[in-house]
């Protein structure tokens, strides 16, 4: 069975039947007989780190019937957005950028008049980089928060709130110079924007309200432009901004209509906040204060990353196939065959063989070997190593652990022995599948295969079996960014 090219189920057709049961909904096609088949005509196998699926009919090689992610409307979607900050992994997000927001709000109030820029922009970073990093991770799939990594500070940390504050000041920009050239000039809008004066008339102001307006629908696609990664000039090129707007339709106007209405939601939790400061538990009252005043803006990441999701193509976002998820969702056949063992790097011994017990000294000889491999292994000698590793390439695999299967593959990656680095790359992962080094092997493996090898179609199979293996992990996140989002 080979991995073949998918399905792709026109966005108003109904979903296929199944060849043999044509009451139940199929998920797959067979590449040999044409079928639709259903989870229980479906067969599964795993050759190696790639999941594959055949038809049981006539045993070839199926592939999954694909449509488009607007099948399931965003409305649908949208329904569950309110809980993405309310679960298990949310909350402690949630309490964990509190807390640096609230210390580092603290520091803002304690720093000297000409210190306090640098606490107030690490402030807007930590708040921008993190909404950027929801609307990013759901614009993949990732219906889950997860911490961001702020490992570089101009990268994750500065830069994003540079973006941020760009945005949202681009947006706005047309109600900022008219209430400077209509009321205050340059030097009284900074009055105005800190709330310590207000023109006469400027509330009653219609034209005001009508730019503030504006700006409001504005605001969804320059933040959708931002978290994309698009140049902010694109903010400013209307006719452009009009296209994209009209491409995505009523789901646009669907989501500013929520993003209006969390607006509104985040006009009342900073009244609760206020009344959690008042109570002034110090760093308790702080934390909960900033908890409060984030449910609004996750939530709304959330949405946009949900309309990226599922039109995000409509404005060049990612490639057309990103957008293409099985019918069936994550259902699997129900049938599995043997997995399959091609090119195992340590065969097993044939059916039926007779088996020979070790004399004493040869099990010595291999321990020795193998204690000998650890120390090389410790001690970064890669060609003792190598040379070791590769006397030992007889010996059932699960005597070798597997962090010196992971070391030799990167080694052997690092001299440029890819197919080794396969081997030994795929050994550390098949060994010990439910060890940390797994995950970590199969990505190595996935970019030996992609980056080196130009075997493109079968790194991506590697990532996405590690998506699905190891959702959780560090590597399933990292795999998700050289993966399309249907992968998930």
């Amino acid at each position: 069975m080979n991995a073949l090219a998918p399905d792709v189920l026109d966005a108003n057709s109904p979903l296929p039947s199944c060849k043999t049961h044509p009451r139940a909904p199929a998920g797959w096609r067979c590449q040999t007989c044409a079928a639709a088949l259903c989870p229980d005509c479906a067969v599964g196998r795993r050759a190696q780190t790639v999941e594959l699926v055949g038809c049981g009919l006539c045993g070839g090689g199926a592939s999954p019937i694909l449509a488009h992610r607007r099948r399931t409307p965003l409305a649908t979607r949208l329904k569950r957005a309110w809980r993405y900050v309310f679960t298990a992994s949310g909350l402690p997000v949630l309490m964990a950028v509190s807390l640096a927001l609230a210390f580092l709000g603290w520091m803002m109030e304690m720093s000297l008049p000409f210190l306090k820029p640098l606490p107030l922009a690490l402030y807007g970073s930590m708040f921008w980089g993190t909404f950027f990093t929801l609307v990013r991770d759901t614009s993949r799939g990732e219906m889950e928060l997860d911490t961001p990594e702020f490992i570089d500070f101009f990268r994750d940390g500065l830069l994003p709130g540079i973006r941020g504050l760009t945005a949202t000041t681009l947006v706005f920009l047309p109600a900022l110079l008219y209430v400077m050239l209509g009321y205050t000039g340059w030097v009284g809008l900074g009055f105005v924007l800190a709330g310590e004066s207000r023109p006469p008339g400027l509330m009653a102001d219609v034209v005001l309200w009508l730019l503030l307006l504006l700006g409001l629908v504005w605001l969804p696609f320059a933040l959708l432009v931002t978290a994309s990664g698009m140049p902010p000039t694109v903010i400013l090129d209307v006719p452009r901004m009009v296209r994209m707007a009209r491409n995505l339709g009523s789901d646009y106007l669907l989501t500013t209509g929520v993003l209006v209405l969390l607006g509104g939601v985040h006009l009342v939790t900073h009244v609760v906040a206020l009344v959690l400061r008042a109570v002034d538990m110090f760093i308790v009252s702080r934390v909960l204060a900033e908890g409060v005043t984030l449910l609004a803006p996750f939530t709304a990441a959330h949405v946009l990353g949900l309309l990226m999701y599922v039109r995000g193509d409509s404005v060049g976002y990612g490639m057309d196939r990103d957008y293409l998820e099985p019918v069936l969702g994550d259902t699997k056949p129900r049938l599995a065959a043997p997995p399959m063992r091609d090119g195992e790097l340590f065969p097993e011994a044939p059916e039926g063989a007779t088996l020979v017990e070790m004399p004493d000294a040869a099990r010595r000889t291999e321990n020795e070997e193998l204690t000998a491999l650890a120390s090389a292994v410790e001690s970064r000698d890669v060609p003792q190593a190598m040379a070791l590793y590769a006397a030992l390439r007889g010996q059932p695999k699960v005597r070798v652990p597997p962090a010196h299967h992971l070391f030799i593959g990167q080694a052997a990656a690092v001299e440029g022995n890819f197919p080794l680095a396969v081997q030994a790359l795929e050994s550390a992962a098949d060994v010990a599948p439910d060890d940390p080094t797994a995950p970590r092997a199969l990505v190595l493996l996935a970019r030996v295969l992609g980056e080196k090898m130009q075997e493109i179609s079968r790194a991506e199979q590697v990532y996405r079996y590690v998506i699905h293996r190891y959702p959780d992990s560090s590597a399933a996140r990292f795999a998700r960014e050289r993966v399309p989002p249907s992968a998930d």
